[in-house]
């Protein structure tokens, strides 16, 4: 994927061989809370920028590899993937419940179920698990978002 400079190119190609054919025990799927998720750890919409704590790259943060308001891929290093793995390892329950308030209440509209708060949290501890099993295998993570 690296090796493809064009980025059209290079999100066909994801989207056509990686996303079907999926390793499902690197697969973590995030759905429609990716949003709110990554409201609740940058405390916005934006993207990230330089020098943003590890724990606000989890969605948006990596290199930006995909096509503009099209198609989106975040690929996060092997290090990168191992800094946010240990934020998210440090954060304590009452702070991630905290942050999950913080979605609606900072003006927050995107998509919501009937519990958005436990969700998110839910969510956030999955994806803590997730990115520990990655650092672990010393592997980089990409994040697709299909707009």
């Amino acid at each position: 994927m690296l090796s493809i400079q064009e980025a059209r190119a290079r999100a066909s190609w994801v989207a056509g061989v990686v996303e079907e054919r999926w390793d499902a025990n690197w697969l973590h799927e995030v759905d429609k809370l990716w949003f709110p998720v990554h409201f609740c750890l940058h405390g916005s919409s934006g993207f990230p920028q330089a020098g943003a704590p590890a724990e606000a790259r989890v969605i948006f943060g990596g290199a930006p590899l995909g096509v503009p308001n099209l198609y989106s891929i975040d690929y996060k290093d092997a290090d990168l993937v191992r800094r946010i793995s240990s934020a998210l390892s440090m954060m304590r329950d009452d702070a991630v419940w905290a942050r999950a308030g913080l979605v609606e209440r900072k003006g927050y509209s995107g998509p919501k179920d009937a519990d958005l708060q436990v969700s998110v949290v839910d969510e956030i501890h999955a994806l803590a698990g997730y990115y520990a099993r990655a650092a672990e295998a010393t592997r980089a993570v990409i994040f697709t978002v299909d707009m």
